[in-house]
């Protein structure tokens, strides 16, 4: 895969500024820096999904397949994404907060422990415009609080360091070895599903993205007990008994560990959401390729029918420069489309200008202005459409 930041010629010549509007954005100050103050809930009971067997249904109850898009890049969303998104067909998209993490680029960890719900209050109120600009679309959000130090904190030697300055945790400090900032994190979901709870349209919360990679079997029953005691903590403390979570397992959401995250509390019955995620593979051949990720979606799909459970997969993709004629992302479409499962494409907007990485929207490196791929969101358009 190309690093290069700039495009090439060829590449000009296919990826081009594909909606006035979000071009008119960029340069009008449309951006994730909005000065916009955080949008009042509204008073009514709030829309929600509510899951039914295998099945998620809409408020009226109807049978419904969410398929959409992760925003991406934090505090890159445009006022406009979210209707260019449904437009295009899409229900939903999945919205990050980053809380206690080494992140690169500019500022993105929103974690303040001296503030409300211990969040920096202009991160809360980005957050709330992003999810309130896909309320105001129509859209569907899954709303996740994703933590780097929290997951696993051993990602790499930089977040090492700085999840465990001290040294004190050599199998990495995160939620599981650290009892105070696990109860901080929970204490920061009370907080966020305590606003949360009277927008309508969330339709999931995803406590905690991609936990313990690289963890063997043995802490199983580990991952499961935290998203637990999170899931509790919202319902009895937040006051939120309707919104569904999504959960998934150990080994960051490996897909073929599905089954692992089923909870059989009776209490849960009705009320999670199973994931997995599927980055589809091209370093074999394309027979070995389409066969790996036919397997791997399988997983998903089994558990489904066999534990009669929703199943959504948060993140699916393929890089770009891995795949230009788009050939595996439409396999992985049709696949998904076929085996009535949901998803959120990974990802529509990205802090960068090299075409080769997964976003939908890069940044013309000379310009400034937004890069559509428009090929790869045809692609997503039919299939979200579907």
């Amino acid at each position: 895969m190309s690093t290069n930041g700039h495009f090439s010629p060829g590449r000009r010549a296919t990826l081009f500024s594909l909606l006035g509007a979000m071009a008119a954005a960029a340069c009008n100050g449309g951006g994730g820096d909005s000065g916009a103050p955080v949008p009042a809930p509204p008073g009514s009971i709030p829309a929600r999904l509510t899951l039914s067997g295998a099945q998620m249904l809409t408020p009226d109850g109807q049978p419904i397949v969410l398929r959409g898009i992760n925003e991406g890049t934090w505090g890159k969303m445009r006022s406009d994404d979210a209707t260019t998104i449904a437009a295009q067909g899409g229900k939903a998209v999945r919205v990050l907060i980053r809380w206690w993490g080494l992140y690169g680029g500019s500022p993105v960890e929103s974690r303040v422990d001296t503030a409300p719900g211990h969040f920096d209050p202009d991160h809360l109120a980005q957050f709330l415009r992003e999810v309130q600009w896909c309320i105001d679309a129509g859209l569907w959000v899954i709303a996740a609080i994703d933590s780097n130090c929290g997951q696993n904190g051993l990602q790499d030697a930089g977040t090492a360091q700085y999840c465990d300055p001290a040294g004190a945790y050599p199998g990495g400090r995160n939620f599981w070895t650290d009892p105070t900032q696990r109860q901080l994190f929970k204490q920061a979901w009370v907080h966020l599903a305590g606003i949360l709870k009277d927008y309508p349209q969330i339709a999931c919360y995803e406590p905690l993205p991609e936990p313990l990679a690289g963890r063997d079997s043995s802490h199983g029953a580990e991952v499961s007990a935290f998203y637990q005691e999170l899931m509790t903590a919202i319902e009895d403390q937040a006051g939120d008994r309707r919104t569904p979570f999504l959960v998934g397992a150990r080994d960051a959401y490996n897909i073929n560990l599905c089954d692992e995250a089923y909870i059989a509390a009776p209490r849960w019955a009705n009320r999670v959401v199973y994931t997995g995620n599927l980055f589809l593979r091209t370093n074999k051949s394309q027979q070995e390729n389409i066969a790996n990720l036919e397997t791997r979606l399988a997983a998903l799909v089994e558990m489904k029918t066999r534990r009669n459970v929703p199943v959504f997969i948060q993140q699916f993709g393929v890089r770009t420069g891995d795949d230009p004629s788009g050939f595996y992302l439409e396999a992985g479409l049709s696949r998904m489309n076929a085996a009535g499962v949901g998803y959120t494409g990974w990802q529509w907007r990205q802090n960068s200008s090299n075409p080769d990485e997964y976003a939908i929207v890069v940044t013309d490196a000379d310009t400034g202005n937004d890069v559509v791929k428009t090929n790869i969101l045809a692609l997503y358009s039919q299939y979200w459409k579907a």
